[in-house]
């Protein structure tokens, strides 16, 4: 009986998770083609069926792994001695149940929009990963003294580290209107990453398209972790894979 209860339980989580990651992925399709300047109600459209936070400067869209949407669950296993916690979580991972959080929002002016913005964390393969991006007229000012090349002032580009647990590593992409469209589309995220059993390999898994466009800039992401690194990482890349190899 035990066992068949743990089956249903894990019918029902997976069945959640397939369902999230699909309201997701639709979700993603519409604010991916969303532009400064458009009506505000295309973004409100865009989001619909997603929970909806108002706030001063906008409205603030979540959505989190359906597995994890059972709180209480969660709840419980947290509070389990920290091995018995860590291998619970760790096979939940394997078995297609990874942990991920979106955020969309954007900032209205005379009922049109002024930025849009995403924020993606999900435990991948073998770290945290994350990406955040905003278009808006132009990147926020506070980049402008890492700015050096008119490339950074069209599109700025750059690594974070996650200090969350487990911790891991994420990429900005700041876009603008003059963003090309190689630029705009290396903020798509691969959406095989929320129902991966496996896990994404790396940020280059994560944001597929964000590759070309750092071999055309010849630079890799700007920042290393201690995992091994996938072999999918842009050539210039060189430092982080001679660094941390991956084993055979």
């Amino acid at each position: 009986m035990i066992l068949v209860g743990i089956a249903a339980l894990y019918a029902r989580l997976f069945g959640m998770q397939i369902d999230s990651a699909h309201q997701a992925s639709l979700l993603l399709d519409q604010v991916e083609g969303l532009r400064p300047g458009a009506s505000y109600s295309d973004f409100e459209n865009a989001i619909h069926g997603c929970r909806i936070e108002k706030t001063d400067s906008g409205d603030v869209c979540t959505l989190r792994a359906g597995a994890y949407r059972l709180e209480q669950l969660w709840t419980f296993v947290s509070k389990l001695p920290d091995g018995w916690s860590d291998r619970i979580l760790n096979l939940s991972y394997k078995a297609g149940l990874r942990y991920w959080q979106l955020t969309v929002s954007a900032s209205p002016e005379n009922d049109r929009i002024r930025r849009v913005s995403l924020g993606l964390f999900l435990v991948g393969r073998y770290e945290a990963l994350g990406t955040q991006w905003l278009i808006a007229d132009t990147v926020p000012i506070r980049y402008d003294q890492f700015m050096r090349t008119v490339d950074d002032r069209r599109t700025y580009m750059n690594w974070y580290h996650i200090t969350s647990r487990p911790s891991g590593e994420g990429f900005g992409i700041y876009a603008t209107a003059s963003s090309t469209n190689k630029e705009l589309l290396a903020r798509r995220i691969n959406r095989k990453c929320l129902t991966s059993f496996g896990g994404c390999d790396g940020l280059c898994e994560l944001l597929p398209n964000a590759v070309g466009v750092l071999e055309e800039r010849k630079r890799g992401w700007g920042g290393c972790t201690d995992v091994p690194h996938s072999r999918c990482e842009p050539e210039s890349d060189a430092f982080c894979r001679n660094t941390f190899k991956r084993n055979p």
